[in-house]
């Protein structure tokens, strides 16, 4: 069998209900590296929180941050790193959103960097900073961030994603995480950032091609990495939108090892 790049998306595909990494899906990855294959994380996280993840697997290989806009490999310099960011200027301009729509927290993110507009706790997905060092202001905003994103609810969805694209074109605004509720997560990153994209170049650097690309996913997020790769997997639990462009569906939901599952199946993996 051909060597195969693996992207995982994380949240409700390669983690379960909890977030977390089960024994079995550990398992099942780390066998697919010692079978040769690469294992990638690609993710609309940021970096900080997926590392110990990362970790967790054992992976030495590329990490996919922030929907394609980081490309980098955790605790070590690599000479193909690849980040796409934002000026501090429109990354300010954004902050003029909340004028129009219920934003619990906005924060501007990059590699090892987090800015809040203002303090904050019990914000899923982020560490709590009750007393922030610095914000997301212009005294406070003195690099440019790799995103900005924004925890809303999930009703403000819709619209505030059509506010972004009206007044910011040369941005792309996408969920990941929750989908719904009180703390979806709206990101905000460079137009020419994406999953297929970071997905093409990392395979490129490993000398894989795309027919030997296998990408799961269940979000929006995941949609143009699902079409992209050589054989896109949707999860069972996944939007309908994905399930429709999937060429293959889990026979689980990611509470039930669904990623694993598949692997095992398709790769010839040990259970």
């Amino acid at each position: 069998m051909n060597k195969k790049m693996i992207a995982l998306d994380l949240d409700g595909t390669t983690l379960n209900r909890a977030g977390e990494l089960t024994p079995q899906t550990i398992a099942t990855l780390r066998a697919a590296q010692a079978a040769g294959h690469l294992v990638v994380i690609t993710t609309g996280r940021p970096d900080a929180i997926s590392e110990p993840l990362y970790d967790q697997l054992g992976l030495t290989t590329p990490m996919i941050n922030f929907n394609g806009a980081l490309i980098h490999k955790p605790h070590q310099q690599w000479a193909k790193e690849l980040q796409a960011t934002i000026p501090v200027a429109t990354a300010l301009a954004l902050r003029d959103l909340r004028q129009d729509f219920p934003i619990a927290v906005m924060v501007a993110e990059g590699k090892q960097l987090l800015r809040a507009d203002h303090p904050y706790v019990n914000i899923p997905f982020l560490p709590d900073l009750p007393h922030p060092a610095h914000l997301f202001d212009a005294a406070g905003l003195t690099q440019p961030p790799i995103s900005v994103t924004m925890f809303i609810d999930g009703a403000a969805l819709t619209p505030l994603t059509a506010a972004v694209q009206e007044r910011f074109p040369q941005l792309i605004a996408k969920t990941w995480g929750a989908w719904s509720g009180d703390h979806t997560a709206l990101e905000v990153t460079t137009d020419y950032a994406s999953k297929s994209r970071a997905v093409a170049y990392v395979a490129a650097a490993y000398g894989i091609t795309q027919r030997d690309i296998l990408a799961f996913g269940d979000d929006l997020n995941d949609l143009d990495m699902i079409e992209y790769a050589g054989v896109g997997v949707a999860m069972q639990n996944a939007r309908q939108e994905v399930l429709l462009a999937a060429d293959e569906v889990t026979a689980a939901d990611n509470a039930h090892d669904g990623v694993a599952r598949f692997l095992q199946a398709y790769l010839h993996l040990a259970a």
